[in-house]
């Protein structure tokens, strides 16, 4: 019974070792399922801004569209708008002209 005990009290310590072990094992799996709920949480917010990234670059680009055919448009008023003053004054002139002889 001596030599039963002392076996038993030689294996206590790789026992104890063995519940550390597992206790840290414990300890790892549940910072690892911490860990990978981050994770998870962080692809989700990275997913959510790149999506708004990509409608804020979306926005951008139809108002530099809208900008360039309001430029254009100007553009045709600005070039219209002296040509019509000339064959306004010219049809004037002219009917002046005609209306005087």
């Amino acid at each position: 019974s001596t030599r039963v005990a002392l076996d038993h009290l030689e294996s206590v310590p790789e026992k104890l070792s063995l519940l550390e072990d597992l206790k840290d094992t414990r300890e790892s799996h549940s910072q690892r399922e911490m860990i990978e709920e981050r994770y998870t949480k962080y692809k989700e917010i990275v997913s959510s801004l790149q999506k708004q990234l990509e409608d804020s670059k979306q926005r951008v680009q139809q108002f530099k569209v809208c900008d360039v055919k309001m430029d254009a448009e100007i553009s045709n008023i600005e070039v219209a708008a002296p040509s019509y003053s000339w064959q306004t004054q010219n049809s004037f002139l002219s009917s002046s002209l005609l209306s005087d002889s």
